[in-house]
């Protein structure tokens, strides 16, 4: 298994190439995530990987924001929240938007929504040159057959596990070796809370937490009043 800190000169070039072969294990500052192809194929891998329950969904990282937004349903979204601008203040939480129809089900769609990652600095810049090297694949059932790139993203762990995401390098470390795992991308700065990250779920007149996690606090503060409706519900 090789390892390399993000911040290594080829750490992203050996991301993306690697990526197109095998799900990859990689350090963000508050948890240990595996990537993958956003193809079938990707998904096939990461079900193998995680030994994955069946009735769950991937999320993706988000690389280029617009093109992130620009796959929301016409009017699924609050005037305040319409551009990339306009949700870069929730950077470091994942955001679901309505991709489809409700009725439309996949491996990385649920009632029709999805949702993303947004990391900045060298994280996303990442993201950017992963979703760029997908860009000219076939489109996917699983994308009710439009090209969306974004590379897929989901927790370091096998599916169900107890003790929920990995935020402990030895354990992380322990997990590729066992699971067959090439590549460890490792951080080299750190946030101050541990764990996955917080799901904020967007609809035409209301934000809705689908999960909690680091910053989530900060997080709520940025969502204008009319639109805060914090039931935490189910996630994925």
């Amino acid at each position: 298994m090789t390892i390399l800190p993000i911040s290594d000169p080829a750490a992203l070039d050996l991301a993306t190439e690697a990526i197109h072969q095998r799900p990859i294990l990689v350090q963000f500052p508050s948890v240990f995530v595996l990537m993958a192809a956003p193809t079938s194929k990707g998904v096939s891998q990461l079900d193998a990987t995680k030994k994955r329950l069946s009735g769950k969904n991937y999320g993706t990282a988000i690389g280029r924001l617009e093109k992130f937004i620009t796959q929301a349903q016409p009017g699924s979204l609050p005037h305040e929240f319409t551009c990339g601008e306009h949700f870069t203040a929730l950077t470091g939480s994942f955001i679901r938007l309505q991709f489809d129809q409700k009725t439309f089900q996949s491996k990385t769609i649920r009632n029709g929504t999805h949702q993303g990652l947004l990391l900045d600095g060298i994280y996303g810049s990442m993201f950017r040159r992963m979703e760029e090297s997908f860009a000219s694949s076939s489109s996917e059932r699983m994308w009710n057959h439009r090209t969306y790139s974004a590379p897929l993203c989901t927790s370091c762990n096998l599916s169900g596990d107890p003790d929920g995401s990995i935020t402990d390098y030895d354990k992380a470390y322990c997990f590729a070796k066992t699971r067959g795992i090439d590549l460890f991308i490792t951080a080299t700065q750190f946030a101050d809370g541990k764990g996955s990250y917080p799901i904020f779920g967007f609809e035409s007149d209301k934000v809705t937490i689908h999960r909690e996690g680091p910053g989530l606090d900060a997080f709520k503060e940025r969502i204008p009043p009319r639109l805060r409706s914090w039931e935490v519900a189910i996630s994925y």
